[in-house]
This record gives C-alpha cells, structure tokens and sequence, in this order.
C-alpha cells in the first residue's frame, strides 16, 4: 500500500473519515491494528507468522493514543528505518504526548506556555508550586488526554494530597499554572504548517475543561494570524506535520496549553465545515512523491 495508519483503534471515526477522503481522492492506504503487528529492529513490520509488508509503504502516519505508546512507537521507528516517510516522527510524537517534553520544547522556542513544574518528591514540588504559582493549580499526568487525569487543584493541602496519591499509583506528572481562560479554548488543526481548520470550545454546566471529550461546545473559529502563527510555530517546534494545537487565552495573552499528535477531528470537522481528512490525506498523498 501507498500510506499506512498505525492504530490501536482502527475503528474511530477519524480514522473512518481518513478511509474515505483517501478513497476519494484515489490514494491507497490502509488502517491497521496496530497491536496485531511486530516491529523487526533491522527495520521491517510483521503481521502475526506472514512476511514483513510487500512492498512496505510509503507514507506511515502512526495515530496511537495512550495504550503501550513506546510499543506502538517503535512499529513508526521500524518502518521509517526500512524507508518509510512520515509527518509525524516518533521522537516528536513522544513530545507531544508528554506535557513536560511539550512545555520544554515550546518553551526553548519562545512559544508562551503554562508555567510548568515537575519533580521527584510530592512534598517539595507542592511546597514550589505553592511559592511560584498562585492557586488554583493543575495537576496532570505526563500523558494525560481528553482531559483524562487533568486535576485542579485549590490549594496545598489539596495538591499535596493529589500529588501523593498519584505517586503512590506510579503516576508521572506535572503542576501547571492554572490559566483562567473563562472556560474556553481555541482548537486549531495544522497539516504541513497550515492551520486548516479552528474551533472555539466552550466548557458546559460546571465543568472548566473545555475540550470535546468533556462536553465542550464546539463552534467555527476563523483565527487571526496571530493566532494561527502562534499554533503553526508550536508544531514546527515540535517537529510534528499533523497536529491539533490547544489554546487558551488568559490575563497576559494566548498561551498553548497543548499538542495532540494524533488528534480526533470529527467534533471539528462538524464545527467548521472543513473537510479535515482530505487536508491530511492530501499531505500524506504528496509525500509519496516527495
């Protein structure tokens, strides 16, 4: 096949809309199950006892969420090895999938983000993030999404306590600045450095997050060009050619609150009118023949 998506859920409606833009534009690609399949260090893919894919594929776009993440990354790693392009490499996937990697590499670029602290020991991060943040704070797991394992956080008590229970259970986290963004955030999607589509999501009944997953009421959004140059930067620092980019306007200016490498769009798709999937498979068509 000409692009292969990488998947533990090949059944998701994005990756539906991804099957169907690709068949209307007369791109062949395939979504696979990702957990069916092994990675060969020498740099090839095998599915059960069958031979590595023939010929291997062109294009390799890896959507892989929160389920063995360094197992599925390294199928990304075997592919690219054998030849493969890709959008999105492992090594940036893995950033964007962790709030601390995100918050140093946006931050080395001179993109604002949340301040954010991370550390060994539940007593002292809580004791620093009392003294240089102000309350509320959040708490979230390195590699927290859809808001999942996502805390706020009012006081020390409440974030020491939080913090000494996530570590109990082996959690990896990080405390962030509370930005008070009045419950909205900005989504913008950016396919090879171009924001195609936005959306304004605004939390429901007393829930603060605003995203999708949450309940969040979603709404077309035209970016100004500050707005979809500061998106557009945080993915190019990341490295990452597909992403949704999390904004949140707060006291001193807009803020990226952070990047999805392998974003959901049909909430946004629904929004906007745009037609998200045939913007990715476009990009991922024309890498083909780079």
């Amino acid at each position: 096949m000409s692009v292969l998506i990488l998947s533990a859920r090949p059944e998701t409606a994005s990756n539906r809309r991804l099957e169907q833009a690709a068949e209307a534009a007369g791109v062949q690609l395939a979504v696979v199950d990702a957990t069916t399949l092994v990675a060969n260090a020498s740099g090839a893919l095998h599915v059960g006892d069958r031979e590595p894919f023939s010929p291997p594929p062109a294009v390799v776009l890896a959507r892989v969420g929160n389920w063995r993440p360094a197992s599925l990354l390294a199928l990304l790693e075997a592919a690219t090895a054998a030849g493969a392009a890709t959008p999105n490499p492992a090594a940036a996937v893995r950033t964007g999938r962790d709030h601390w990697r995100t918050a140093q590499v946006l931050a080395a670029a001179d993109i604002p983000v949340p301040t954010t602290l991370a550390g060994a020991d539940p007593e002292a991060l809580a004791g620093v993030a009392a003294s240089r943040l102000r309350f509320p704070v959040v708490v979230k797991q390195r590699r927290s999404r859809m808001g999942v394992g996502v805390i706020r956080c009012a006081g020390q008590d409440h974030l020491e306590a939080v913090l000494d229970s996530l570590w109990r259970l082996g959690d990896e986290v990080v405390v962030q600045e509370y930005v008070d963004s009045g419950g909205v955030s900005f989504r913008c999607f950016v396919v090879d450095g171009t924001t195609v589509a936005a959306a304004r999501f605004t939390a429901t009944g007393d829930e603060w997050r605003s995203n999708a997953a949450r309940g969040g009421r979603a709404e077309a959004l035209v970016p100004d060009a500050a707005l979809a140059e500061l998106a557009e930067a945080a993915a190019r620092a990341a490295g990452l050619g597909v992403c949704g980019v999390d904004l949140l306007p707060g006291r001193h200016g807009v803020v990226v609150g952070e990047l999805n490498p392998t974003p959901g769009f049909v909430a946004l798709e629904r929004a906007t009118g745009v037609d998200v999937a045939a913007a990715v498979i476009d990009h991922l068509a024309r890498m083909i023949h780079e």
